[in-house]
């Protein structure tokens, strides 16, 4: 009898149906892996990319319900808030002040159901760096305050993100 075939009578006997087995050496839909050299090199070209923008990013993908992303920001953001959107934050590299909470100062209506303001009045301020994690809940204004000069590197979570325009 051939390996295969007693593999086969094997799982046919423990009642798991071949189907599954012919997939087994293929990663499910939707699986992505980014190694350790693949990040490094999007950090590095990121990191060249920068020069003097406030944010350059890379996708790891969108999914449906999230979006990933790994974010470089070489200035402080925008005071926003997200309507329908919760994020997740991943500190990698860098320090910044997140001011969360509070009241959007100059709140002006963005696509995608966001709305951003000159800063934030009242809000709850904290310091964050490298392997800090934060939640961001929906519609909670926020703001990452850079020093003057330095770059934040941190892996974004997007939950419930509203689409992208086609």
């Amino acid at each position: 009898m051939s390996s295969a075939l007693a593999i086969s009578v094997l799982l046919f006997s423990m009642g798991i149906p071949s189907s599954q087995t012919e997939s087994a050496n293929e990663p499910p839909r939707g699986y992505v892996l980014w190694t350790p050299g693949r990040l490094a090199t999007t950090i590095e070209r990121l990191d060249r990319e920068l020069e003097d923008k406030s944010l350059v990013f890379e996708a790891y993908g969108n999914y449906d319900g999230h979006s990933v992303y790994l974010v470089l920001r070489g200035k402080t953001s925008p005071a926003e808030l997200h309507e329908t959107e919760a994020d997740l934050y991943v500190v990698r590299r860098g320090r910044a002040t997140l001011v969360i909470g509070g009241e959007l100062v100059d709140a002006k209506t963005q696509a995608r159901k966001q709305q951003r303001g000159a800063s934030i009045r009242g809000g709850y301020r904290t310091e964050i760096g490298p392997g800090d994690v934060i939640h961001i809940p929906v519609a909670v204004p926020h703001q990452l305050i850079l020093p003057e000069g330095e770059s934040f590197l941190y892996d974004l979570t997007k939950f419930d993100e509203e689409p992208l325009a086609q």
